[in-house]
């Protein structure tokens, strides 16, 4: 790793701007070293070539030198973004103000050394910063023995009962971050049935000598956000629902929830409705919808706006399936909330489920209109090629139901020059096979009792590599070829 060339990269047009100032604040008679380096590297991105530039520098000079100028300009880089930013936030002030506390009690300085010890202090219990409060504290013990009139007694008892705090912080981080990496490690290993409630109690026991621990609402809430998020990278939606039933039913007995954690309990109905949904278990994922729908009135609707989309696609999604025809009114109320609020995200999910929606209610013709809206949107053209891909087979499969021979020629040489490479990819194994058996399809002028339209879509049915693509696609191929070959 190239710390030099990724200290630069990262640098804002602010910081470069701030830097060059700060090269330029001493005249000389000769192009700056140091300038010329950062300039190369700045605009050579990739392309860096040390020897190149090691040349240009030094001609055939020892490497020595070189390596020294790029040490200084790294720490000079480093010396400027602290300058720049030291008063930009409460946490580089708070650390600006404990370096200046240091530098007066190395000159002797104790009076002016405890002033901006005590600004640090200020800012520290703001930020409830109970790390540098420990370390402030430990400090102003330490400069009572250069102030006479000082009584440490205060900061003792002070750095006591934060450090009381402290260590419960220490434990929730060690039980979080022993959670993370056991959960993660389950997931390398392809166990993905690990109980997780069984899981925390057995750290929450190994890790931590509180056993309050476990009525903590700080400490539930922590638990709650880590877990939830882990679970839902790796998919695992039935340890999902299960951990989401125990969180939301701790904070409900132990009354948790209030006007300053509405958000929390949003999130977490969230959570819930969408864990159900994909576990197949519809009633109960419209059950808490209906519970979110009533909680985003609650506090005079404080955050309504944030959490109404996912009240209206929860009964989208819900409806989907069973009651396509509720789900498109579903889709009529969400569309009439987001009204006057013009967002191009809401205005892809409305396109694009309202097609999906018209190809199960047979409405074929409309279905294909939503989705020619849809390549409009922002998001779409966004969108990686795979999903567009996906998006493209879908309309291929309305464009067969319609019965549009030509059209059906076109859509396929359409995908097949656009997504070449992607076809290729693993994980549009699916995508693929569809769009061969279509095109073997079309051949036979939609005649499904041909034998080998017949004999290929039977090996789709029976594909179990295609079975296991089903939750990336946006119609099932697999049911949709089966109810064919029954024609």
């Amino acid at each position: 790793m190239d710390i030099l060339t990724q200290l630069v990269s990262v640098m804002t047009k602010e910081e470069v701007r701030h830097l060059k100032l700060y090269l330029a604040r001493i005249d000389t008679a000769t192009d700056r070293k140091d300038e010329q380096l950062f300039d190369y590297v700045r605009t050579s991105g990739t392309a860096y070539n040390e020897i190149k530039i090691h040349k240009k520098l030094y001609g055939a000079a020892d490497k020595n030198a070189f390596y020294r100028l790029r040490g200084r300009l790294q720490d000079v880089i480093c010396q400027n973004l602290a300058l720049l930013h030291e008063t930009k936030n409460e946490k580089n002030k708070l650390l600006l103000y404990f370096s200046v506390y240091h530098i007066f009690f190395d000159k002797g300085n104790f009076e002016l050394a405890f002033i901006y010890l005590l600004k640090a202090e200020r800012l520290a219990v703001n930020a409830d910063n109970l790390e540098m409060l420990d370390l402030i504290y430990a400090n102003c013990i330490k400069i009572s023995s250069e102030l006479p009139s000082m009584d440490p007694e205060a900061y003792i008892d002070k750095r006591r009962k934060n450090a009381e705090q402290l260590n419960k912080l220490r434990d929730m981080d060690q039980i979080l971050a022993a959670m993370v990496y056991r959960l993660k490690l389950s997931q390398a290993k392809g166990r993905e049935d690990e109980n997780t409630l069984k899981l925390l109690d057995e750290l929450t026991r190994k890790y931590s000598a509180d056993k309050s621990l476990q009525q903590s609402k700080t400490f539930q809430t922590k638990i709650y956000r880590a877990v939830s998020n882990i679970l839902l990278q790796r998919h695992s939606y039935r340890e999902l629902e299960r951990f989401m039933v125990s969180i939301y039913q701790k904070f409900d007995k132990a009354n948790w929830f209030d006007k300053n954690n509405h958000d929390t309990k949003l999130q977490m109905l969230t959570f819930l409705v969408n864990s159900f949904s994909r576990n197949g278990k519809n009633e109960k994922s419209l059950e808490y919808a209906e519970e979110l729908g009533r909680e985003i009135e609650s506090y005079n609707r404080m955050h309504y706006h944030k959490f109404v989309f996912y009240y209206h696609n929860a009964r989208v999604i819900n409806y989907s399936e069973s009651q396509p025809l509720k789900a498109l009114e579903a889709l009529k109320e969400l569309e009439e909330s987001m009204k006057g609020k013009p967002n191009p995200y809401y205005e892809m999910f409305v396109h694009l489920n309202r097609g999906i929606l018209y190809f199960k209610t047979g409405k074929y013709n409309e279905a294909i209109r939503s989705f020619v809206k849809y390549y409009t949107n922002e998001y779409y053209k966004k969108s990686d090629n795979l999903f567009k891909l996906r998006v493209g087979i879908a309309e291929l499969m309305m464009q067969v139901e319609s019965k549009d021979r030509s059209s059906i020629k076109i859509r396929l040489e359409q995908l097949r020059k656009q997504f070449k490479v992607e076809m290729e990819q693993p994980d549009a194994y699916a995508e693929k096979n569809l769009y061969s058996w279509v095109r073997l399809l079309n051949k036979t002028d939609l005649n499904y009792k041909d034998s080998k339209v017949q004999s290929e879509a039977t090996r789709i049915v029976q594909d179990k590599k295609m079975k296991s693509l089903e939750d990336s696609q946006l119609l099932n191929y697999q049911a949709w070829v089966q109810r064919k070959i029954k024609l």
